[in-house]
């Protein structure tokens, strides 16, 4: 069901300057996914100073609750974000720049043809693998694995992960799961949490609490490495990704 509301204009052939910002924000911005509100709505949270979330539906036209979507009717960073890093559209698709989809474009955006059809990326379909003790073995990170909640490849950023230990065996990032068990509201370090990908219990409060603060004694692989490949973000001029050469910090 598309959200309801006034219609998006015309076509748009082309991304405004105003826009190409945003997209730069969404980038390289710390947004995160904490809830999937139905197949087109999503619960975001922007990480900084003052941590908000947000709400983005999409739909013809596309919503989101920040005051700049709401001041200019432009698509806003949340949204970008939505479109650019969760259903992974090149920014210069005719769908990442448009106000609003018709549903027809929903389902295509919602099916990923404009992958070529390739299965999404994130969680793997194949069944966990089970432990003589009756744990969840943690699954094996491969190219192209992206942590459900932040949407960042884990071969790319290399930070810490923890895994989904009673359902799925599923990957996240430590930093990203503390983010979603403030948002799960868990009070007590008894509390287990629930993956974000299976629904299932992901592992106890105090568990990812612990792995939280042994995480930022750890040096990440990317950080011990010789800095010849910055893989964080394109090159703002020639978009080239990634950019190779000596990096400075």
């Amino acid at each position: 069901m598309l959200r309801q509301g006034r219609k998006a204009s015309e076509r748009r052939r082309r991304v405004s300057d105003e826009l190409r910002w945003h997209q730069e924000q969404a980038l390289s911005g710390n947004i995160y996914l904490l809830r999937e509100i139905g197949p087109t709505g999503f619960l975001l949270r922007e990480d900084g100073p003052a941590s908000r979330d947000f709400r983005v539906f999409l739909g013809n036209p596309h919503i989101c609750n920040c005051s700049t979507f709401l001041k200019g009717g432009e698509l806003c960073k949340h949204i970008c974000w939505i479109l650019l890093k969760k259903f992974k559209l090149p920014r210069n698709h005719e769908s990442s720049f448009q106000l609003g989809l018709l549903e027809g474009e929903i389902n295509d955006l919602l099916q990923g043809i404009h992958r070529g059809q390739t299965p999404p990326l994130g969680a793997r379909d194949e069944m966990p693998h089970v432990e003589e003790d009756g744990s969840i073995k943690q699954k094996e990170i491969v190219p192209g694995d992206i942590c459900s909640i932040c949407q960042e490849v884990f071969l790319e950023k290399k930070l810490p992960v923890t895994f989904c230990r009673f359902g799925c065996g599923n990957n996240v990032h430590i930093k990203c799961m503390k983010i979603l068990a403030n948002y799960q509201d868990v009070v007590s370090s008894t509390s287990m949490l629930k993956c974000p990908l299976c629904r299932k219990e992901f592992a106890p409060l105090k568990v990812i609490l612990e792995e939280f603060k042994n995480s930022s004694k750890l040096v990440a692989t990317a950080e011990k490495e010789q800095l010849s490949k910055h893989l964080g973000i394109p090159c703002n001029n020639c978009k080239q990704f990634p950019i190779e050469g000596t990096c400075y910090k």
